[in-house]
């Protein structure tokens, strides 16, 4: 099973909002500043601009002429009148600021202290400490709302499902990403691309595979086709598809989309999102004669987070690592590897992540012999992944407890297991899975000499590599 190495991402900053939207980007990764000037009691537009054009030395006359009258500035000043975007783009341009910092009353630097306060709430969630990101977040929301900054509002609103996310409330999580993407404002393409992900992702685990890819093709070809193309938008995309298709053994695909990617990176001012894409990347290669490149690309994901100071995405580096070598004939490296995945996962809190590292683990295990730390392994991570509706874990999990149950002489439940991973596998068009599940079946029923009963589940195998065209 890969690592999908994201929990959402930081986008850079824009020095004005959206056009319409009141929204400002989020930033590079930056530190926290002090909210106590963020929380002085609101001032009323008509005060606003009286205050600012007394400061500028200005008369409620030579601010509003040569278009308005002084009776209209007045009336704006004393809240009886409602300022048209025209007049405010009038009245900004006079006092020299921007028309929604005057709109809103946002003081100098909120939005960016805003940012940094995200930021850290960022990292607080990739650390584990899930309560602290959650209050900072509110905070964060309750100050983007007051001062109109839309997109900052959505971004709270992303993490805020990726804590969910993280704790293993997958159901929860997808939830609110669905709603999350009704409110997008127009223009947050990275936000947007960021949600689509994070949708795609919830449909794959939730055994969707077939709508996880529509989805992500759909927001892919559209944004490309759109006249301004946001690349940081497009590789949180191209790394969600990537990985998909890494999930549906599709590589061949998933290498064009990497070719196509990489053009994209020295223009992508999201850091995070590079780490991504060479995290999964480098899950793309297998063979022992790729190794140094799987290394290389590994190494690279995990300095950038390291500088980015995420915790969790160290770990799923540690994950990809030991999910190469385990492939590339290597167990014994791999358990190591796994082993480190593994405890990071459980210190931070990240529920289905360790799991899946868990289930990795245990497959390597099984592969140098440790049948009963396999099976014990297998059966916890089992039960989490039930518990969460993480459609490919159970049958993950049926697959390796079948094995161990056919390496220890248990024929009836190996039997039993196998033929319920392979039904859980294509319940979720995993049909890659299906083929390799039914082989595997299919031999255990020739060594049992049930040649009609392993001939049957060959043909299932055939007829589910059809499906894979």
């Amino acid at each position: 099973m890969a690592t999908e190495v994201d929990r959402g991402a930081v986008a850079r900053s824009r020095a004005t909002p959206a056009p319409g939207s009141g929204a400002t980007s989020t930033a590079p990764d930056g530190g926290p500043r002090s909210g106590d000037d963020l929380e002085a009691p609101p001032e009323s537009f008509g005060a606003r601009i009286r205050r600012l054009r007394r400061a500028l030395g200005l008369t409620q006359q030579q601010l509003a002429e040569p278009r308005y009258s002084r009776a209209y500035l007045a009336a704006l000043e004393a809240g009886v009148r409602i300022p048209t975007d025209e007049v405010l783009r009038h009245i900004a341009a006079r006092l020299d600021t921007d028309p929604d910092d005057l709109r809103y009353g946002r003081p100098p630097g909120v939005a960016v202290a805003l940012v940094g306060e995200l930021n850290e709430s960022r990292r607080a969630l990739s650390r584990g400490e899930l309560d602290s990101a959650a209050a900072t977040l509110l905070r964060v929301r309750d100050q983007a709302e007051r001062y109109g900054l839309v997109e900052l509002a959505g971004w709270v609103g992303y993490y805020t499902a990726e804590i969910q996310l993280h704790r293993g409330e997958t159901a929860t999580a997808a939830h609110h990403y669905e709603q999350l993407a009704t409110e997008l404002p127009d223009g947050a393409t990275a936000l947007r691309a960021a949600v689509v992900g994070r949708q795609a992702y919830c449909l794959l685990i939730g055994g969707s595979a077939t709508r996880a890819v529509a989805l992500l093709e759909g927001a892919l070809r559209t944004l490309r086709d759109s006249p301004a193309a946001d690349p940081d938008a497009e590789l949180r995309l191209t790394n969600a598809l990537m990985y998909t298709f890494l999930e549906l053994d599709w590589r061949d695909r998933a290498r064009r989309l990497e070719r196509q990617a990489l053009p994209l990176l020295s223009r992508v001012g999201n850091q995070e999102w590079v780490a991504q894409f060479y995290a999964v990347a480098g899950q793309l290669r297998r063979s022992g004669d790729e190794l140094d490149e799987v290394e290389r690309y590994l190494t690279e994901a995990g300095r950038r987070y390291v500088e980015l100071g995420l915790t969790r995405e160290l770990a799923l580096c540690h994950w990809a690592r030991g999910y190469v070598l385990r492939r590339a004939g290597r167990p014994d490296e791999a358990v190591a590897e796994l082993h480190k995945a593994r405890d990071i996962l459980g210190d931070v809190g990240a529920v289905q992540d360790q799991a899946g590292a868990t289930l990795e683990l245990a497959e390597a295990l099984r592969q140098v012999g440790s049948l009963d730390e396999a099976y014990e392994l297998a059966t916890v991570a089992a039960a989490t992944s039930l518990a969460n509706g993480h459609a490919e874990g159970m049958a993950e999990a049926d697959r390796l407890l079948g094995r161990v149950a056919a390496a220890r002489g248990e024929r009836d439940n190996a039997e039993r297991l196998l033929r319920r991973a392979a039904d859980r596998y294509e319940q979720a068009d995993l049909m890659a899975d299906v083929v390799s599940c039914c082989r595997q079946l299919g031999e255990l029923l020739l060594e049992w000499g049930r040649l009609q009963e392993a001939r049957e589940a060959f043909q299932r195998g055939l007829r589910a590599a059809e499906r894979l065209r």
